[in-house]
């Protein structure tokens, strides 16, 4: 969750695959001939003419000799690329912390079914927040934040893998449109969230936790607790802070998911398998295209690509705002021919709903938050992880 609070823009390079922006650009309209699968990283100092799949993998404006661990061998785990990237001190002993690891760990079955849907997203996620030498357990925030759905919304008004306001993420460049909602671009999304922790990282001197409390509850929240306990004389760590409820355990649950996952054979989770290698792929277009009929002519399940790109409300691209279709990577060379063969389609085609949003797989986060309450728990995330990991690969 992301509150409201004064801070300057940062999002100048929101997500720096498609020149910086993430939003649609002046690109010719794709040809007949069958674009080639890109095995090079996106690098935004090329534009191609034709449709073209790339790597689903970040480039920015950082200078090359920025430390990366994104070099890892094909074979090694993404999991153990996470494991390998923790950075923040050990406090498996809280008391707060180990009564989310109990409470998790009751159910291995459904952690594991969560981490089936976290596959999907995990190498995208940790290629970036490798690539800003960031600590990995970054990677895990969507499992307190979402469960890893792209297409869900809290009662808040909270949405997306990272769940951003809508002001905030207005702030951080993700634009939204009745039709259009840049919150719910899981790559987008991504650049965004760790400009702004990277943001809050810094307010708070490099303070990580303090930095995870802020981007729950707000950093004006967090440093009016600050100057309090300051002004008594008391510690100013997260855990002397006197924040409200819902904050005080979110840091608790990140650093559970932290010990659950690293531990899963101790805790009998079984993680699903996530070589070092990228699920997704990105395909440039200038054209409206209906999804779920590009997935059926390809032969995958008709809501495959609405499960990846949930931020086109209406099952229809929308150029004017993204030019970028996510794919699943194995299925790319397929769909990539199927989406340049097929015509523009009408946005009338989309959903007939008055407010035009894809309901295919968009749920509503919590049964009964309280009010401002923008995480939400496993068990009511869980029961569609399965079926949405079986139409992302089918």
């Amino acid at each position: 969750m992301i509150k409201m609070s004064t801070y300057a823009l940062v999002a100048t390079s929101l997500v720096a695959v498609f020149s910086g922006s993430g939003c649609s650009g002046n690109v010719k309209k794709p040809t007949a001939d069958t674009p080639k699968l890109q095995k090079a990283s996106l690098d935004t100092r090329t534009a191609s003419t034709t449709a073209s799949v790339r790597k689903a993998s970040y480039r920015s404006t950082a200078s090359s000799d920025s430390p990366t661990q994104a070099s890892l061998d094909q074979d090694f785990d993404t999991w153990e690329r996470i494991f390998h990237g923790f950075k923040l001190p050990n406090h498996t002993n809280n008391a707060q912390v180990q009564r989310f690891v109990n409470q998790y760990g009751r159910n291995p079955r459904q952690l594991g079914m969560l981490s089936e849907r976290a596959s999907v997203f995990l190498h995208m996620i940790v290629h970036e927040v490798d690539r800003r030498n960031l600590p990995t357990e970054l990677a895990l925030l969507p499992f307190v934040e979402s469960a890893f759905n792209p297409d869900v919304f809290s009662h808040a008004g909270a949405a997306g893998l990272w769940q951003f306001i809508p002001d905030t993420g207005k702030r951080y460049g993700l634009q939204q449109a009745k039709d259009y909602d840049a919150r719910m671009d899981p790559f987008a999304a991504t650049g965004a969230a760790l400009n702004y922790l990277e943001k809050l990282n810094a307010d708070f001197n490099g303070d990580w936790l303090l930095a995870l409390a802020a981007y729950n509850c707000g950093e004006g929240r967090v440093q009016r607790e600050i100057d309090r306990n300051r002004s008594k004389g008391l510690p100013t760590d997260f855990w002397s802070l006197s924040l409200p409820k819902e904050t005080r355990e979110y840091v608790p649950r990140l650093l559970a998911f932290k010990e659950l996952t690293r531990n899963a054979k101790r805790y009998g989770i079984a993680l699903a398998d996530t070589p070092n290698e990228a699920k997704l792929a990105q395909l440039r277009i200038d054209k409206p295209v209906n999804l779920r009929q590009a997935a059926m002519q390809a032969g995958l399940d008709a809501d495959s690509l609405t499960a990846l790109n949930p931020y086109f409300r209406t099952g229809i691209t929308t150029p004017r705002y993204s030019n970028r279709i996510i794919l699943p990577r194995e299925h790319a060379q397929r769909l990539t021919q199927v989406i340049a063969a097929l015509p523009a389609a009408s946005p009338r085609a989309g959903s007939s709903k008055a407010h035009q949003y894809n309901t295919l797989a968009t749920t509503q986060t919590g049964k009964k938050a309280a009010k401002g309450t923008q995480y939400t728990r496993v068990k009511t995330k869980l029961r569609s992880a399965q079926l949405y990991k079986r139409k992302v690969n089918a």
